[in-house]
């Protein structure tokens, strides 16, 4: 702003002013010629931004409940300079100066979706084995008989990293099932009629520093490979064979996983019926209990479909949205 002073044009001072864009990728710095203020302004500017915020708009598919769950696996791809808005311009005009920071999404946001992509589960679950399979329509397919839910009075939680597809970092993986928290203890059933195909009623706890060097191995890796998936991790675990009717077209198997106990009845080749309580749910597998704590029960239940071409876990693939809903159509309400 201008005005006369003694006949004199002069230039009034202008606080130092600092706008942040709403997407806090750029900031822009407004003041006078005496630069007063601007190092605590600059200080502003040049924070760094979160990895979740970033991450949030790199991915916005990502839902919400496992954002800080990415966050720690885009932690190991970005350094802290690049997430700074840096120094881009300076511009002069009639003794007021505005100067300019940004971020360079050019680089960050690629790097955001190579970190979350690596857990992209497109394809089918056996690495070894399963060739040119394509994924089911998870959306429309439905059992032709609704599931029971595997222990009464729960649901299907809301939050995407108890869900299928949130990402494993600790084990370089997926998550494939849901997990059902509950207290030790809680009774676990048969969600639909089948055959025991798997009892661990033998089960003996891993020790703590053999878990560790196993999941060591996964990272080397880059992935969680299926014997240590299987045989260490699920802990002591029941799998039911639902044969091939439960879905059309497709063999269909369910898992049972971190149990305390095991009925002593349910060996391979037991006709389980519906909602047949076969168990109870505890932490075996996890860290927890190598160390001998009931820390952090919970059911893990996985449901597997499989075809001529691969094998596929139920929501493989989808959004949050849509996983969920698909979800919730499989059991009696």
């Amino acid at each position: 702003m201008h005005k006369s002073v003694n006949g004199e044009l002069a230039i009034s001072k202008l606080k130092p002013t600092i706008y942040i864009s709403k997407d806090s990728l750029t900031a822009t710095i407004s003041m006078d010629g005496n630069l007063s203020g601007f190092d605590s302004l600059s200080t502003i500017a040049q924070k760094p931004l979160s990895n979740t915020h970033l991450l949030k708009l790199a991915s916005p598919a990502i839902h919400d409940s496992t954002l800080s769950m990415f966050s720690e696996i885009v932690s190991q791809y970005l350094r802290q300079d690049q997430r700074l808005r840096s120094f881009q311009s300076i511009q002069e005009q009639d003794g007021q100066y505005t100067v300019s920071f940004s971020l360079d999404t050019n680089t960050v946001f690629p790097m955001i979706r190579q970190a979350v992509s690596k857990y992209d589960t497109g394809q089918p679950i056996n690495y070894l084995f399963d060739r040119n399979g394509v994924l089911p329509l998870f959306t429309t397919i439905k059992p032709t008989v609704p599931l029971q839910l595997p222990s009464e009075n729960l649901s299907v939680p809301t939050r995407a990293s108890r869900l299928p597809n949130a990402p494993r970092a600790y084990r370089s993986g997926v998550h494939r099932g849901i997990d059902f928290f509950s207290h030790w203890g809680t009774p676990v059933r048969s969600v639909a009629d089948g055959l025991i195909i798997r009892s661990d009623l033998g089960y003996e706890e891993y020790g703590a520093d053999f878990r560790v060097e196993m999941l060591s191995r996964a990272a080397q890796l880059d992935r969680t490979p299926s014997d240590i998936f299987n045989e260490l991790l699920l802990g002591q675990a029941v799998i039911i064979d639902h044969g091939f009717n439960l879905f059309l077209g497709f063999r269909a198997i369910t898992i049972y996983a971190h149990l305390s106990h095991i009925n002593p009845k349910i060996k391979p080749g037991y006709a389980v019926k519906a909602g047949e309580v076969f168990g109870k749910s505890g932490n075996s597998g996890t860290k927890p209990s190598t160390v001998g704590t009931q820390a952090e029960s919970h059911l893990h239940w996985e449901l597997i479909l499989q075809d001529n071409q691969g094998e596929y876990y139920f929501g493989q693939n989808l959004e949050y949205e849509e996983l969920y809903s698909a979800l919730r159509r499989l059991f009696t309400q």
